[in-house]
């Protein structure tokens, strides 16, 4: 009885892993856009559009929630943007694009872990 346990909890395993195996190889969507010029046009990239961006991120809830927790109200916030060269204002706003929308995969593999160990929890018993 022990070895047919082991055999069935073997043959689970394996087809586990060749699951989850297949399931990693596949190669994720590569995620590429071109380098922005610092510049644009004449010299001097567009302010505003700068400023729409940051406008618009600080416009999420989350967001400020956590700047008020630090004790900035909205009027504080604006002044400190415009105090900001253009160089800086440009800088956030392109660290704002770089941002990742989606998660990554290693909460996937962390999952499927999990559901091998306690599949083979399940089987040993």
């Amino acid at each position: 009885m022990i070895f047919f346990k082991r055999f069935i909890f073997n043959r689970v395993f394996i087809c586990y892993l060749t699951l989850a195996f297949s399931i990693l190889s596949f190669a994720s969507s590569a995620q590429a856009m071109f380098i922005p010029s610092p510049c644009e046009g004449n010299g001097i990239s567009n302010r505003e559009t700068d400023l729409h961006k940051i406008q618009k991120l600080l416009e999420i809830k989350l967001i400020q929630h956590k700047l008020s927790l630090l004790g900035l109200t909205k009027e504080e916030i604006e002044a400190r943007l415009h105090q900001l060269d253009h160089e800086q204002i440009h800088q956030i706003a392109s660290q704002i694009n770089a941002l990742e929308s989606g998660g990554n995969s290693a909460e996937i593999i962390i999952i499927l872990i999990l559901l091998g160990i306690i599949i083979g929890l399940i089987l040993v018993k």
